[in-house]
């Protein structure tokens, strides 16, 4: 590690283990100190070091606060759902992805015969491409996969880096990837934690098909806008597309064979599980409520058994062991941390929640709702795009939600709230270390650092308008 990170690391831990002995102040008890203590050092060590080993002593240093034994302390980190979610949904997206699926459905986008004679056409499907598919996986495969696409229509078309085309379509793409996030909770960790915040509080979850509804018309809404915005703002030159001949796109795309096709089959059934229940309720109460019963992690798990079973030609359709090397590990540990810190944080024995809400109440009091919710949407926007998703994720729940529990703000919807803090915070794009493909973007050298600040803040405050004022009612009149 560097200085800077060294540094980091004393001031987290000593917050971390340090505040328990100070004496309470800011009308906070011992216990409030030491939770608030582990929260701000958490928050240290994720921003400036790492999310990786932070988030294991962070539970680690909540275990060892009055609040937890041991056994509960674990339970409530490693033992919540949304690590198992996490793993496996990453596991089975791994698996899709391996098939050649990702792919095939990629080149299938953007080879359609219509495209050929309208280039404006060409592009919006380019880019609606990584926002249907990251709908049902990781961002960073959805990205990942039109990366190498991007360069062969750069390479047909005689463009080289440092041109505007090129980088309004990586910028694009890294954009549409980022928003398929927001579409559904399926393989999604921010939005999903964001969900099992809310569910600790209220004891009661969200309900996937109904987030599945916000999280589609508003990234609808955002694609229509975004690709005006591309035309009038960006104004990419689109002459040399014209000339594109998108078949040689086709090249070294195989026929569909029984291993892809089996794994399309488990990975669907898999999803009709997580969505069903919320559609045939109001027909088959029964049947939806068996579905339910399973919760939201043992459909993957299922699906994950299934494929590790079903050999084709003496191979199993998922090795278990290279599956799960692939999992994003930092983000499971990071999950399992936030589990328990959100779980303390809103501890009515704390008293972290009291003291937020007698503080800001005088603030926000004459704050009328629909701008309540802006503001938090902005700051996780804005928040995003230069730190964690997790991070924003728990920093403005933990901020904001507490008020509209507390009353101190009325009239805004907590659920909608929360799907709107999980959406928001899945969109980043605007710098490299804002998430994993941002950095992949930057790196490939085809979008400079300048030209990704300045159209990337711009892309993440329509997102900002239209999560605040067409999401938002759209999820308060469903929850």
């Amino acid at each position: 590690m560097n200085t800077k990170k060294w540094i980091a690391t004393i001031i987290g831990v000593l917050l971390l283990f340090g505040t328990r002995f100070l004496p309470p102040m800011f009308g906070l008890s011992e216990l409030g100190m030491s939770v608030a203590g582990v929260f701000l050092g958490t928050i240290v060590l994720w921003l400036f070091v790492s999310v990786t080993w932070p988030s294991i002593l962070c539970i680690v240093a909540l275990i060892t606060t009055p609040l937890y034994t041991y056994s509960a302390g674990l339970q409530a980190s490693m033992g919540n759902w949304v690590v198992s979610f996490v793993l496996f949904s990453s596991m089975l997206s791994f698996g899709l992805g391996q098939t050649g699926f990702t792919k095939r459905a990629a080149v299938w986008f953007v080879t359609r015969p219509f495209t050929k004679k309208n280039p404006w056409m060409f592009l919006a499907l380019l880019f609606l491409a990584p926002l249907v598919i990251g709908s049902f996986m990781s961002p960073i495969p959805a990205f990942m996969v039109f990366v190498p696409i991007a360069e062969q229509i750069f390479a047909e078309l005689g463009y080289e880096k440092g041109d505007r085309f090129p980088q309004v379509v990586i910028l694009g793409l890294l954009f549409f990837a980022s928003l398929s996030t927001i579409t559904t909770p399926i393989a999604h960790t921010v939005p999903i934690l964001s969900m099992s915040l809310y569910e600790q509080d209220m004891t009661m979850p969200i309900d996937f098909v109904k987030y599945t509804i916000f999280g589609i018309v508003s990234a609808a809404v955002i694609f229509i806008l975004s690709m005006l915005l591309v035309k009038y703002v960006f104004r990419p030159d689109m002459d040399r597309l014209k000339s594109l001949d998108s078949d040689v796109l086709k090249k070294g795309v195989a026929p569909m064979q029984l291993d892809e096709k089996l794994t399309l089959i488990v990975f669907g059934v898999v999803v009709a599980m997580w969505m069903l229940p919320g559609i045939i309720k109001p027909v088959l109460p029964g049947v939806a409520a068996a579905i339910s019963s399973l919760g939201t992690p043992v459909p993957p798990m299922i699906g994950t058994v299934v494929l590790c079973l079903i050999c084709i030609k003496g191979k199993p359709l998922m090795e278990f062991g290279q599956s799960i090397a692939k999992v994003p590990w930092g983000a499971v540990m990071m999950v399992a941390a936030t589990s328990i810190l959100g779980n303390a944080l809103t501890n009515e024995d704390v008293g972290l929640t009291a003291v937020v809400v007698d503080a800001l109440t005088p603030i926000i009091s004459n704050m009328s709702p629909a701008f309540f919710v802006f503001i938090v949407c902005f700051f996780t926007l804005l928040i995003t795009n230069f730190a964690s998703n997790t991070v924003t994720v728990t920093l403005l729940y933990s901020i904001s939600l507490p008020l509209v529990y507390g009353g101190a703000i009325a009239g805004v919807n907590p659920a909608a709230l929360t799907c709107i803090i999980g959406a928001g915070a899945s969109v980043a794009l605007a710098t490299p270390p804002s998430t994993a493909h941002a950095a992949i973007a930057a790196g490939t050298g085809w979008l400079k650092t300048d030209f990704m600040l300045k159209y990337g803040l711009l892309l993440s405050l329509l997102c900002v308008l239209v999560l605040s004022f067409v999401g938002y009612p759209i999820a308060a009149a469903l929850m």
